[in-house]
């Protein structure tokens, strides 16, 4: 009995054991991108750490050209609040008292950037696919065509001409009195046409929602370093990486510094530094990752990172509960942020 009590016991502490490692390595892949104005130093005290600033705090919500789900909607600016405000006092930057010793304003920004609609494109490509095919086909029934008439004894129409290549490039007769054969062949001239500008035009929304979501993200550095000869020259599949990773949609937060008293002065935004962070939307949700993507991108407060720097984050537990006063920065109802370019 003592022997099964203790292999029940045993086996009991094991299970536990095994779901607090578990626990403990759950993470998520995060990615930091920060940039800081040339113009912008912060001082440092004789032991090597940095001079305390002070700041001011915003809500700037969604970045304009991004959207929200129902775990963002979860997660209240003093939520967000909450977390970032021990982080920053790690970097020796602190919640000013007054507007007077605040130098910096603090805005922050999450969302959700949208993703590329595959299917629509798939459903497009299949279709200029299938209109060139069409078109191949009708051009093969004309020839046909023609072929059967000439054994017949038929004149042509177009002494000395080509009809199938007169018919296919909009040449031919006109449809009230074109064959069957030439009229399937000009109208399926006219679906490769519209297929392709069709294709031209999903490209180019495609094309332009991704520099979107890339500068939302901080990808754009990245994509232009490595948009070069490497991409065609067994360099690696670096630049497909990233687009795959743009078009995906993503959870991401945008912590922006700008100089408060020049703010205050000329009403005029200028930007010292800024640090975004990500994760990919599907498999995360945002109110369960929130604290690890300021956690990574806390590293990079006031500091620029070069280069867009990938981490693995574990999620650990946040109690939303309570804030200490906030003073006159507000949770307030705005429209989406333009991005800073």
């Amino acid at each position: 009995m003592k022997a099964r009590r203790y292999a029940v016991l045993t086996a009991t502490i094991l299970v536990l054991a095994a779901a607090e490692v578990a626990a403990a390595a759950e993470t998520v892949a995060t990615a930091v991108y920060a940039k800081v104005d040339p113009g912008y130093k912060r001082v440092k005290a004789k032991d090597g750490s940095y001079k305390p600033e002070y700041y001011a705090l915003s809500n700037g919500g969604l970045i304009e050209g991004t959207t929200s789900d129902a775990t963002v909607d979860r997660v209240s600016y003093r939520d967000v609040a909450k977390i970032v405000i021990p982080l920053l006092d790690q970097q020796n930057y602190y919640y000013a008292k007054t507007k007077e010793q605040a130098k910096l304003l603090l805005v922050l920004n999450w969302g959700s950037t949208l993703a590329i609609n595959g299917a629509h494109r798939d459903a497009a490509l299949a279709s200029a696919q299938e209109a060139a095919q069409d078109f191949q086909r009708t051009q093969r029934d004309l020839a046909e065509a023609m072929a059967t008439r000439q054994k017949a004894g038929e004149p042509p129409s177009y002494p000395g001409e080509d009809r199938v290549a007169t018919t296919s490039t909009g040449m031919g007769r006109s449809i009230q009195f074109g064959s069957n054969e030439e009229v399937a062949v000009t109208q399926a001239a006219v679906s490769v046409e519209n297929s392709f500008l069709n294709s031209q035009v999903n490209d180019r929304v495609r094309d332009e929602l991704n520099t979107k979501n890339a500068q939302v993200l901080g990808y754009m550095d990245e994509l232009a370093d490595s948009n070069d000869i490497r991409r065609f020259a067994g360099g690696g599949d670096r630049y497909n990486d990233l687009i795959t990773e743009v078009e995906e949609s993503r959870y991401y937060i945008v912590i922006s510094a700008y100089d408060f008293p020049e703010l205050v002065k000329t009403q005029k935004k200028k930007l010292l530094w800024q640090t975004r962070v990500s994760v990919r939307s599907p498999g995360n949700t945002f109110d369960d990752s929130v604290a690890a993507m300021m956690r990574s991108a806390a590293k990079y407060f006031g500091r620029d990172s070069g280069k867009l720097v990938r981490g693995e984050e574990t999620k650990g537990t946040v109690e939303l509960g309570e804030l200490k006063y906030l003073g006159e920065a507000k949770e307030v109802n705005q429209p989406p942020a333009k991005e800073e370019k």
